[in-house]
């Protein structure tokens, strides 16, 4: 996270000097939900809504999924699924 917020306010910088948006797609270590909603909420925090949206701000972690499809059984079951019932192949 301290990486990706330094990441994040260079682009806030660089976007108040010149008025250019520059896109951030920070890779890896997020396979977490709640470690996507920290992320959100900084880039939210830091640069501003105008950046949550696919053209300015994208997750890399296709691991992430397995954890959302596991959060979403849980909503409608009321237990958490096991890792390995829910892996995407």
């Amino acid at each position: 996270m301290p990486s990706i917020l330094l990441l994040l306010e260079a682009v806030r910088d660089h976007f108040r000097d010149t008025g250019v948006r520059i896109g951030v797609k920070p890779a890896g270590g997020i396979r977490k939900s709640k470690a996507a909603l920290h992320m959100l909420v900084m880039v939210r925090e830091t640069v501003g809504p105008e950046w949550l949206s696919p053209q300015l701000f994208r997750i890399g972690a296709s691991s992430l999924l397995d954890d959302l499809i596991r959060q979403l059984l849980w909503t409608s079951r009321g237990h958490y699924a096991a890792m390995h019932d829910v892996a995407v192949i």
